[in-house]
């Protein structure tokens, strides 16, 4: 399955288009969801845009690039990807049993997309089984409660990623 990791933003909540750089226990926040999706068999596609052509250089990924509108660079991605593809944004930490539950449980999903909610937020995890036209398309939200899942959209979720990874 294709997976696209949408890197294209500015950071501006955050004050940093290098967000998804960001080091947990040592490792770019960017490279664990890399690994995590090379670990479960996906193959890696990154959108990129002019804020983040720093990130075009990385071995074995697919390089998409964007425009900087997220809906329309998400059709072109799809467009480009096969179908079911995982679209991930590059700013979070997610566990492989979070995504395996994910993958699991949006089996069973009828609709769509499958959207991920962890601890009752929507997470910008989702898999989608069409590619976007201009019809809108159906989806299901899959709830998941997870402790080890961080969005790092501003400082303070970045500190508190690192407090608990610490432990």
């Amino acid at each position: 399955m294709d997976a696209i990791i949408m890197a294209g933003g500015r950071g501006s909540r955050m004050g940093n288009n290098k967000k998804m750089l960001l080091n947990i226990n040592g490792v770019p926040v960017l490279y664990r969801i890399i690994a995590s999706l090379r670990g479960a068999g996906f193959k890696v596609n990154i959108c990129i845009t002019k804020n983040t052509e720093f990130l075009s250089d990385i071995e074995g990924t697919n390089i998409i690039t964007g425009t900087g509108n997220y809906a329309d660079d998400l059709k072109y991605s799809l467009g480009l990807c096969s179908v079911p593809a995982l679209v991930l944004p590059a700013d979070v930490i997610f566990s492989r049993n979070l995504l395996k539950s994910f993958i699991e449980l949006s089996d069973k999903v009828r609709t769509d997309i499958a959207t991920l909610k962890v601890n009752s937020e929507l997470s910008g995890i989702s898999i989608f089984f069409r590619r976007p036209e201009d019809k809108e398309l159906s989806y299901t939200n899959i709830e998941i409660e997870d402790k080890s899942f961080f969005n790092l959209n501003y400082q303070d979720d970045y500190i508190r990623a690192r407090q608990y990874f610490k432990q």
